[in-house]
C-alpha cells in the first residue's frame, strides 16, 4: 500500500509490545505462575496481552492474595529482573520518539515539552525502569499514564483520556476533546480504548496478527516503527507523520 500522511497534535503510545518488546519475558513470568497453580498458559494468553496485570490475576488466579498490589509487583519485577536479557526495543521506536521532540526541519530546534505520552497497562515500577535502562537516550516523559493511575484498563479509554488531556493542558489546547490525536498500539484491546477516545490508531503487528488488529479497528498497521517517520513537527505547528509499507 502506498505512503501516507497523517496530521496531528499529540501522539500516544502504549508501551509494552509497542515501544519495549516484553512479551517472551511477559510470557515466561506468567508461564513460571501457570506452573505452580496448574493455570494453562495458552487460555491466558488469549486474555492477557494489553491487559492489566490485576485483571489478569482476578481473572485466572483467584486464590493468589493480591493485598496493596503485591502479587503485581512481584510478577511485573520478575519480568525485568529475571527475564531482562530478552527484552529489546521494538525497531524504530527510540528513533520516532526522540524526533518528536525536535523540529525536523531544523534538529537545533528543540520544543518546550513533548507532544507525546505513555500509556501503559504496566505497573509504575516496572514501566519507568525501561526508561532507566533500555530507554535511557530517551528519557521519561512528563505525561506517563500507568495501571495505578486509573480505575479501568483497556479496552476502556479511561488511560488515553487522561493522558490526552495531560497533554492538552501542557500545550493550552482549549478544547481536548478536539484535539488530533493518534495512538500507537500492539494490542487489540488498546486499539479499541484508543477509538473509543475518539483517536486515529496505527496497529503494530509485534504481538498479533494484522487480521487480529483490523478486526480492533486499527486505521493503519505497520510491522513496526520504522515504518512512521516524522516530517514536521514545530513549537507552534502540528506534528505530521508520514506512515509507509503498511499492511
Amino acid at each position: 500500500m502506498s505512503e501516507v500522511t497523517l496530521e496531528v497534535d499529540l501522539c500516544l503510545f502504549d508501551l509494552d509490545g509497542t515501544i519495549v518488546s516484553t512479551t517472551e519475558a511477559a510470557e515466561c513470568a506468567w508461564k513460571e505462575l501457570c506452573k505452580k497453580h496448574g493455570v494453562d498458559p495458552v487460555e491466558l494468553f488469549k486474555h492477557s496481552h494489553g491487559v492489566r496485570t490485576t485483571e489478569v490475576l482476578k481473572m485466572f488466579f483467584p486464590n493468589i492474595d493480591n493485598a496493596n498490589n503485591q502479587a503485581v509487583i512481584d510478577l511485573e519485577t520478575s519480568i525485568g529482573r529475571d527475564y531482562l536479557n530478552s527484552v529489546t526495543l521494538i525497531p524504530g521506536a527510540q528513533s520516532l520518539l526522540l524526533s518528536l521532540d525536535t523540529n525536523p526541519e531544523n534538529p537545533n530546534e528543540r520544543l518546550s515539552h513533548r507532544k507525546w505520552g505513555i500509556v501503559t497497562s504496566g505497573t509504575q515500577e516496572l514501566a519507568f525502569s525501561w526508561f532507566t535502562s533500555i530507554l535511557k537516550q530517551v528519557g521519561k516523559p512528563e505525561v506517563f499514564i500507568t495501571a495505578s493511575d486509573v480505575s479501568n484498563g483497556k479496552p476502556d479509554p479511561e488511560g488515553y483520556s487522561a493522558a490526552r488531556d495531560k497533554l492538552c493542558d501542557i500545550w493550552n489546547f482549549k478544547d481536548s476533546f478536539k484535539s488530533k490525536t493518534v495512538v500507537f498500539e500492539d494490542a487489540p484491546a488498546g486499539i479499541r480504548a484508543g477509538k473509543a477516545m475518539g483517536a486515529r490508531t496505527i496497529g503494530i503487528t509485534s504481538s498479533y496478527r494484522k487480521q487480529t488488529l483490523i478486526d480492533a479497528g486499527a486505521d493503519y498497521i505497520v510491522e513496526d516503527l520504522t515504518k512512521v517517520t516524522v516530517v514536521k513537527n514545530s513549537e507552534h505547528g502540528n506534528i505530521v507523520l508520514r506512515i509507509e509499507n503498511q499492511l
